[in-house]
């Protein structure tokens, strides 16, 4: 758990009055003042910082609120540009630097500060707590002084609401997760109360005097969007579900064949009944079947409920897209289980929110062309994104190297981050100097054993090779890609580190023939989940925020039409789609060629500028 105070303003709670009315050119005037404690060089760069950040914004600074988590929006981490920084780490410096001389300027640095020098039974857990944590006698009560952060949030949280230790309960603990300013602080609340709690054990009477008399026993509250399927309509769901997806019966296999995912299906009709649920219009407790959750009456208050919580931007919200995605996996579904869908297609032609849903669907993400046009655009773009596998792999070595001069916890955490850095690493050189397969398709590859999809070669100037059955391809057709020994991106040479190097840091390494394995589960590959969070941190880290798995697909794809305009039959073997999704998805730069190429054609016959 990390909570920086120059990144989260507290505003909501106690500092309202000294932030509210202020603008970035009172933060300009305040660093310039005798009020500012900074000394001339932290004045210089704070003010650097907040200019560049008017001429980003476009506007005077005199009209730009000064508002902490007002300007972070206006920059998040995923739309990360190189104008506000040469790197990715120059630009969260900048934000961190604008940031802070915001919260000096409206107080809340200084309110916070005040916060802290309080000598209340808040500095008495904590002062104990952090004897405890730098011991090295046993103890019953063991505590990592990191742990102690929480305590620290935690603590701010209620001196703003000026809340006791001594009279914390339950419907308090509440409060305080209430009022907390963000996600990170809620989870610090809930991590401290819990702390307090193991805290009894402690004999220590300073600690023992400002404990509540009762555990506080703190439950983090459930989502509001969280609602209980009972067990009967959840099996009955099932049995639809396997129904629409299992496919048809062979009389000579003497087995369904041809069926797809249960997954699509299943989700759609959990989040259609319990936003139903939600909305007032159904009662599951008191439903004999499943099919009373799919009338229109149900399901036109879903479409409106969903339709508002997107507007408002409600706990449950979801896009237009993947409302109407849900809305047609719910005909097939129902259509297989003998019911009507007249409703449903009425539905789906005629809102106007789900047909923005449509257009969505057919269109790339604003951040995606942002990220395609860069590559495609600029070399220097290019080649970064190209290399990734290697600025990843330099990560992770350095932290192997670190693991080798440390101990203890600092050296498994060093271990930790070295096998996250890794299995990235090899990812990217996967999808950069083999095939940019679908990140399912990659966590399910084998390299030992049976039909193994994947071969590294046995000598080192020997290629390697990679497979993908086409059961598990969009249109149907294997795929068969060469890993280049000579390549100059070096990938099969990261594939090879990976495999000596790092995937024996995986405990089950032996026993489990994919190439990524799972942490815990012997025979299981890594799951989806957990590489998604390993890979978001490290792609960060290494310059590329909001660079989710999928953009090697768009990335590659962007620049092979870029590179060889109306020549489609190179993207659909490169990406294993048909020519029509590509199209679909990448038409939009062979036009923009096309209209700047118009453009040149126009003045061609002008003369050269001086």
């Amino acid at each position: 758990m990390t909570f920086n105070p120059f990144e989260d303003s507290f505003q909501g709670l106690g500092d309202k009055a000294t932030s509210g009315a202020k603008n970035l050119q009172d933060v300009l005037e305040w660093l310039e003042s005798e009020d500012c404690p900074l000394k001339d060089a932290a004045r210089r760069t704070y003010a650097q910082a907040v200019r560049k950040a008017a001429r980003l914004i476009g506007r005077t600074a005199d009209r730009i609120p000064a508002c902490t988590r007002q300007f972070q929006s206006n920059f998040p981490n995923k739309d990360y540009n190189r104008s506000w920084g040469k790197t990715f780490c120059a630009a969260k410096r900048w934000k961190r630097n604008v940031s802070a001389a915001i919260n000096g300027a409206t107080g809340t640095i200084a309110a916070q500060k005040e916060r802290r020098s309080r000598r209340d039974d808040w500095a008495t857990v904590m002062c104990v707590l952090g004897e405890i944590a730098e011991t090295v006698c046993p103890s019953p009560f063991e505590l990592h002084p990191k742990q102690l952060i929480c305590i620290q949030s935690c603590a701010d949280t209620a001196r703003k609401l000026d809340v006791c230790l001594a009279d914390i309960d339950p419907d308090l603990a509440l409060c305080l997760y209430r009022a907390a300013p963000t996600k990170a602080a809620k989870e610090a609340v809930v991590e401290a109360l819990d702390l307090i709690d193991q805290s009894r054990v402690i004999t220590d009477r300073r600690i023992q005097s400002i404990l509540p008399a009762q555990p506080i026993g703190f439950v983090r509250p459930e989502r509001a969007d969280q609602v209980t399927i009972p067990l009967s309509l959840m099996q009955e769901l099932e049995a639809w579900v396997d129904l629409a997806s299992r496919g048809r019966w062979s009389i000579t296999d003497k087995a369904f064949t041809g069926g797809v995912s249960p997954l699509p299906y299943l989700n759609a009709a959990k989040k259609i009944i319990t936003t139903a649920e939600r909305a007032g219009v159904l009662k599951l407790g008191e439903l004999n079947t499943i099919a009373s959750a799919f009338d229109e009456r149900v399901l036109v208050a879903v479409v409106q409920m969903l339709r508002d919580l997107h507007t408002n931007d409600g706990a449950g919200a979801i896009t237009p897209r993947t409302a109407r995605g849900y809305f047609e996996c719910l005909t097939p579904l129902l259509e297989r289980n003998g019911e009507d869908t007249s409703s449903v297609r009425m539905i789906l032609d005629t809102d106007r929110w789900l047909k923005t849903g449509r257009r969505s669907r057919t269109e790339m993400a604003p951040h995606v062309r942002t990220f395609c046009r860069n590559v495609v655009t600029d070399m220097n773009a290019r080649i970064r994104f190209l290399s990734l596998h290697i600025q990843l792999r330099k990560k992770s070595v350095l932290h192997l190297k670190s693991a080798q001069v440390t101990g203890g916890r600092a050296a498994e955490r060093h271990l930790e981050k070295a096998r996250r850095f890794g299995t990235c690493a090899a990812f990217a050189a996967l999808e950069t100097d083999a095939i940019p397969a679908r990140v399912s398709n990659v966590l399910k590859m084998t390299f030992r054993g049976r039909a193994a999809w994947l071969c590294l070669g046995h000598r080192k100037t020997e290629d390697g090779r990679l497979m993908i059955p086409a059961g598990y391809v969009k249109n149907r057709k294997p795929l068969f890609a060469t890993i280049s020994a000579t390549s100059r991106l070096r990938g099969l040479e990261t594939l090879r580190w990976y495999e000596t190097v790092i995937r024996p840091l995986f405990s089950n390494n032996q026993e489990n023939d994919y190439f990524f394995p799972a942490v815990q589960n012997l025979r299981r590959p890594l799951p989806y989940a957990t590489f998604k969070s390993w890979w978001s941190d490290c792609a960060a880290e290494c310059g590329f925020p909001g660079l989710n798995p999928h953009m090697f697909r768009h990335g590659q794809a962007s620049i092979l039409v870029a590179e060889n305009p109306g020549n489609w039959s190179l993207v659909t073997a490169r990406l294993g789609d048909t020519e029509a999704v590509c199209r679909e998805n990448y038409a939009w730069i062979d036009h923009e060629k096309l209209v700047l190429a118009g453009q040149q054609e126009l003045t061609k016959e002008f003369p050269n500028a001086a």
